[in-house]
Order: C-alpha cells, then structure tokens, then sequence
C-alpha cells in the first residue's frame, strides 16, 4: 500500500512541477491527480466568463467525453480544458458515442 501512494504521490508532484514551469494549462490535465480538483474546473468557469464577458453566475460545467487517447491530445482546447484520469463512484456510465 505504502509503495502505491508514494508513487501516486510522485505522480501529482510532477503533474504540478511540470505545470508551474510552464504556467500554461497542459494539454490534458490528470484531474484525480489534483489535490483539489474543484478549484480547477471554477478556474476554467472563471477563465471562459472573463474572456467572452458573460455573468459568472450563469456558467455551468459540461463534460463531453472522447475516445481520443490521451496521447493524441497535444494542445489545450480554447475553451475548456481536457482532462483524464476522471473516475465515478455510485455511478453508471453507457459507452454511447
């Protein structure tokens, strides 16, 4: 168990190291990887009212998902952001696309 979290933990460490380097949101962002993922998908809600001067109060969060791999992702979107390493807990999903 020891060894998992540890390397989970080297894992998120870089994830915000390679980040903090560049100070551009990656390509994709590993969102579990997040030590508090909420606060990312506020600053993208944030980010997107700013730069088309719309009411924060009237933005919501939509999710599409793709069957792009990860690698194939090798720039940001222009809105948004692409994440991975999404998981649901309670929650059933059907692969319809």
């Amino acid at each position: 168990a020891l060894p998992q979290w540890l390397e989970d933990l080297q894992a998120r460490v870089k994830q915000l190291q390679n980040w903090s380097t560049d100070l551009n949101v990656p390509p994709s962002v590993w969102l579990s990887g997040l030590f508090n993922p909420q606060s990312l998908l506020r600053a993208v809600l944030q980010a997107t009212a700013r730069a088309n001067q719309w009411p924060l109060d009237k933005m919501f969060l939509s999710t599409e998902v793709s069957k792009k791999n990860l690698e194939e992702i090798t720039s940001a979107p222009r809105d948004g952001a692409y994440i991975h390493g999404l998981f649901m807990e309670g929650a059933r999903y059907r692969g319809y696309m």
